[in-house]
């Protein structure tokens, strides 16, 4: 059977060689570098050796099993290439350094920091980058600029619930070393007017995002700017809320939609000029041309973009589209996809773990596999229609349009959910409707007029069209605030771990890549993947590394928070959406008796969680008392045991030192068994944990 299927091996590669890449990011300390390679190298030799022409399943099994081992040897190069120095403590620090990048904020715009002197910190401690919001008074930065300013920095965070998204690593691969906001007035040293070209396309993005706010005001200017340039810092939380709860978050990054319409809108518009001269149109293939002028035009897109790393993957994936169409080859293709995948892989494995890298190949992935069914499907059916007249059918197009667009809605969502679950802990209900209006307004409305509000900006023509695009956007806007606003828009799932994730990403290939019936062996694992997900139990603690903050989740699902000190919106967000709640509701005060099965007093607070006692503890001599009645105590002061307790298993106290050290932690107690899951534990010694 599967020898039957050999012409469909090939898209099991960059399946492989991702699985390396994912075995490299799941270990929990950092591997040797010395046995990869030679195992990587016997593998293809033993490959070779063992003729595909005789055995060919063994010799592909070891093509695999040497991809595996290439990606995870370049995963640990990329890893190793990409080291930089972190801020060691928080503080205050006086900061000089090159402007690699300017974000627009309402407060003040954010900058990126490069070719750093810091106060205090020699130069080979010194990060490779930082990021810092400054000031009202620094709305005058431009990229290329030497400012200095003094700034509260701190290193990046890690996760905050485990198996949470962890922020340390992705600053690593970004070689982002330090974060943090301005105490005192940027003071520009030098103005950057010649300082390269990365600068300078850094400026054009600047510029062109500033002409689109003064020329639409409000959220639909931030927005616009958006989409032009990939500067998303200063639109509305509002916004961003109503658009994932929509489902149509996806509009504001550029991804492959965007590369899409702009590869598509300036093809199909110079084909057609082409078209209108007979002495071209009847001599020349003018989809050649016409496709190498796209490639330019989304190369030039890229770059406006900020060649981010969804950017880059979408580059990579329409360009191989435009070269298939330059050689006389179907752009539709899952070898293609495959390609293209591969590409972005070798050059940055750390995508792999991305929602972007994940969301937008199980979207290309799904419909193309999709099409291909169809297009199949069309030619071994018998066409009845034809011979009826056109005249008499006025209303096909239209048809096959709206039903194009709702497949193609469906199939890319149905393909994308569960990503979306698992990285946000978010399903948007509503999202087919939402897309059935949203992508057509994005691809005949938004995107035509931004383009052509760019070719007009350097003759300074481009506000007409401006105009035109905020009209678009404050239309997509209303529709995101409508279904938004639809009860239960958006509903909230427990986070999953990341065997679900890859059950459901299996069971997608198995249903994509295979052409015969034993594809729908992929459903089996969907099967298992949902069996899983819906097995996953919430934590009913999560308390964070300082112990100045708790989340409970009573019997009845619903969360109460604990803080010592002023709320933290970040953090609390974060957990709530971990625990599937939109609101929590406080602690009863001290002295209110029991409320909800949690009492508090002057010296700490009880829970009662499935039979068991949980005990919060505010000083020591509480926390002691604790120790005869509680089946579980949290001390948030300097005590960290028992007197007499038995240190085999997990304590019966968790103490500030024990918290401090595991980064924060989730309890499960169910069926009398007492679980404790910290965050430590999930990172692991990596080089972007310490």
């Amino acid at each position: 059977m599967l020898v039957a299927e050999r012409a469909r091996w090939l898209l099991w590669l960059p399946v492989a060689f991702g699985s390396g890449i994912a075995l490299y990011f799941t270990l929990p300390v950092e591997p040797p570098f010395w046995p990869v390679l030679p195992l990587c190298m016997a593998a293809a030799c033993l490959a070779f050796v063992l003729r595909p022409r005789d055995r060919p399943l063994l010799a592909w099994a070891l093509v695999l099993v040497a991809l595996a081992f290439a990606g995870f040897a370049a995963a640990q190069w990329r890893t190793h290439r990409l080291a930089a120095p972190v801020i060691a403590k928080p503080g205050s620090y006086e900061i000089a350094g090159r402007v690699l990048l300017v974000e627009p904020r309402g407060r003040g715009p954010r900058v990126t920091l490069g070719e750093l002197s810091i106060e205090g910190i020699a130069a080979e401690a010194t990060p490779a980058e930082v990021r810092v919001t400054l000031r009202s008074d620094g709305a005058s930065v431009r990229a290329g600029d030497r400012l200095a300013v003094r700034a509260r920095l701190q290193r990046p965070s890690g996760p905050l619930v485990p198996d949470g998204f962890d922020f340390a690593r992705q600053a690593y691969f970004d070689r982002l070393g330090g974060l943090g906001y301005a105490i005192g007035p940027a003071r520009i040293l030098e103005r950057g007017d010649h300082t390269g070209f990365a600068a300078a396309i850094a400026r054009l993005r600047q510029t062109i995002a500033d002409e689109a706010r003064a020329a639409i005001p409000g959220a639909e200017g931030a927005v616009a700017a958006a989409l032009l340039t990939a500067l998303r810092a200063d639109i509305p939380d509002r916004v961003w809320r109503d658009m994932q709860l929509s489902g149509l978050a996806h509009l504001l990054a550029i991804s492959g939609l965007h590369m899409g319409l702009v590869a598509g809108t300036v093809f199909l518009t110079l084909r057609y000029l082409l078209c209108l001269v007979p002495s071209v149109a009847l001599r020349w293939p003018v989809k050649k041309p016409a496709a190498l002028v796209a490639l330019l035009a989304i190369g030039f897109y890229l770059l406006l973009a900020g060649a981010s790393v969804p950017a880059q993957r979408a580059f990579m994936m329409a360009g191989v589209g435009l070269l298939a169409l330059m050689i006389d080859r179907n752009p539709f293709s899952l070898r293609l996809v495959a390609v293209a995948a591969l590409a972005v892989l070798m050059l940055q494995p750390e995508s792999l773990l991305g929602a972007s890298f994940q969301m937008s190949f199980a979207a290309v992935v799904a419909l193309v596999a999709f099409y291909e069914a169809w297009n199949l499907h069309r030619r071994r059916r018998p066409d009845t229609d034809d011979d009826a007249p056109r005249a008499n059918r006025p209303w096909r197009p239209v048809a096959v349009y709206l039903l194009g667009v709702a497949l193609t809605t469906l199939v890319a969502g149905l393909a994308t959910t569960p990503f979306a679950a698992y990285h946000f802990q978010r399903i948007a209900t509503f999202g087919l409707i939402a897309n059935l209006l949203g992508v057509p307004l994005t691809a005949f409305w938004i995107m035509p007029s931004g383009l052509l509000a760019l070719l007009a900006m350097p003759f300074g023509w481009a506000g007409p069209f401006l105009q035109v695009m905020g009209a678009g956007v404050g239309l997509l806007l209303h529709l995101a605030a409508g279904v938004a606003a639809l009860p239960g828009a958006g509903v909230l799932v427990v986070q999953w771990p990341v065997h679900v994730l890859v059950l459901v990403a299996l069971g997608g290939l198995w249903l994509c890549f295979w052409s015969r019936p034993w594809r729908v062996c992929g459903l089996a694992l969907w099967a298992l993947a949902l069996i899983a997900a819906l097995a996953v139990r919430a934590p009913d603690l999560l308390i964070d590394r300082a112990g100045s903050r708790l989340a409970w989740r009573d019997a009845q699902g619903a969360v109460h928070l604990w803080r010592r000190h002023r709320r933290d919106g970040f953090v609390e967000g974060a957990w709530l959406r971990s625990l599937a709640v939109e609101e929590a509701r406080d602690f009863p005060a001290a002295g209110a008796g029991l409320r909800d099965g949690v009492g508090c007093d002057a010296s700490g607070c009880r829970i009662r969680i499935d039979g068991r006692t949980v005990a919060i503890a505010f000083d020591p001599a509480a926390a002691l008392e604790d120790c005869r009645e509680a089946d579980l105590i949290v001390s948030t002061r300097a005590v960290d045991r028992c007197p007499g307790e038995d240190r085999a298993g997990w304590p019966q106290m968790i103490g500030s030192r024990f918290l401090w050290l595991s980064q924060g932690i989730a309890v499960r107690l169910h069926q009398g068994r007492v679980a404790v899951e910290t965050i430590r534990d999930r990172r692991g010694r990596r080089p972007w944990t310490r």
